[in-house]
């Protein structure tokens, strides 16, 4: 009886240790990669689509905007759908920045009139985002934010419930980006 238990515990760490294994390390010299779990699933950022009419969607894309903000869209595959994870703050400096207050969420809301946030869309789902609020949090820690070099940096992690029924959730953990504009 032990030893079945023991191979199902450590298959299951194995697991985790690997979903982690597989996410980009985080770094701060403008490599244009991300990744994080959600809800314990690796999530890595990577460039898709594209055809001769059009450009790929880009695995990172946003940078310093509106004069007081800094937004970036992490772009990938969560469950073999196509998936979109933004952050969005009221700052331009490196620091630490809670997502705890409810808002308009961006592109919805006016970009200067709402609050710092964090929103998870998945493709086909009818236009369900998944947003921080205050009931639902986080925090991001921008560790790197130089204008100059067109460098930003950091780590995240929250929890957003969906804008159809607050009751289902998302959580995003080991969150990281390293983004060149």
């Amino acid at each position: 009886m032990f030893l079945p238990l023991a191979a199902v515990l450590l298959t299951a760490s194995a697991c985790k240790k690997d979903e982690i294994d597989a996410l980009p390390k985080a770094t701060q010299s403008g490599k244009n990669t991300g990744g994080c779990l959600v809800n314990g699933e690796g999530f890595v950022a990577a460039e898709s689509g594209g055809s001769l009419l059009s450009n790929p969607t880009p695995a990172l894309s946003g940078g310093f905007a509106f004069d007081s903000v800094y937004y970036v869209s992490l772009n990938g595959r969560y469950q073999n759908r196509r998936a979109t994870i933004l952050l969005f703050l009221r700052t331009r400096v490196a620091g630490t920045y809670p997502l705890n207050r409810t808002t308009s969420y961006y592109p919805q809301g006016d970009p200067l009139q709402i609050f710092s946030h964090a929103t998870v869309t998945l493709a086909g789902s009818g236009g369900e985002t998944f947003v921080t609020s205050a009931q639902h949090t986080g925090q991001v820690v921008l560790t790197r934010m130089d204008k100059h070099a067109d460098i930003s940096a950091g780590t995240f992690e929250f929890t957003a419930a969906s804008t159809f029924d607050p009751r289902k959730t998302i959580t995003i953990t080991k969150g990281r980006f390293d983004r060149r504009q």
